[in-house]
C-alpha cells in the first residue's frame, strides 16, 4: 500500500490531451483517499480475520497438548499402580518360593533320615534273618548227620537240604 501511496503524487503540471501519458500518472489525493482508508480497513479486517483464526488453532492446539499431558499422566499413574502390585504379587510368589523351597529341604532332611533308619532296620533284620538261618542250618546239619567239613557247605545250602528231607 504504502508504495502505491509513494508512486501517486500529487502533480501541479497541466497535463496535455495529446501527450502520451507517463508511467506513474498523477492522481489528485482526494480522489482515491477513500479507497486507500478502504483497502487499509479491508487489510486490518483480513489481518483482524487471520489473528482470530490462528488465535482459534493456537487455542485448540493448547487444548489439544493439555488433553495429551492429562493422558501421559493418567497413564504413568496407571504404570505406577500396575508396576506396583506386580511388585507386590512378585513378592508373594518369592515368599512362596521361598517358603517351598524350606519344605522340601525339610521334607528331603526327613526322607533321608526316615531311609537311613530303614537301611539299619533291614541290615538288623537281614543279620536276624542269618541268625535265623544258622540256627537251622546247624539244626538241619545235625539231624541229617554231615559234620560241615565241604566248602560248598553253606547255611543256604543246609537248609535246601533240610527242606528236601
Amino acid at each position: 500500500m504504502q508504495e502505491t501511496q509513494t508512486k501517486l503524487s500529487l502533480s501541479v503540471t497541466p497535463v496535455n490531451a495529446n501527450a502520451p501519458l507517463p508511467q506513474n500518472p498523477a492522481i489528485p489525493l482526494g480522489l482515491i483517499a477513500p479507497y486507500h482508508q478502504q483497502a487499509k480497513d479491508i487489510n486490518h479486517m483480513l489481518q483482524n480475520q487471520m489473528t482470530r483464526e490462528l488465535y482459534g488453532q493456537l487455542r485448540s492446539l493448547e487444548e489439544r497438548a493439555i488433553f495429551c499431558v492429562r493422558v501421559k499422566d493418567k497413564v504413568i499413574e496407571d504404570m505406577k499402580k500396575q508396576c506396583g502390585e506386580m511388585e507386590i504379587r512378585t513378592r508373594k510368589a518369592l515368599a512362596e518360593a521361598e517358603f517351598w523351597r524350606k519344605m522340601t529341604n525339610e521334607k528331603t532332611d526327613l526322607c533321608r533320615d526316615l531311609a537311613g533308619r530303614l537301611i539299619e532296620m533291614k541290615k538288623r533284620e537281614r543279620a536276624t534273618r542269618r541268625l535265623g538261618e544258622r540256627e537251622m542250618a546247624e539244626k538241619a546239619e545235625s539231624s541229617t548227620g554231615d559234620n560241615g567239613d565241604d566248602v560248598v557247605d553253606t547255611a543256604r545250602t543246609r537248609l535246601c537240604k533240610r527242606r528236601r528231607l
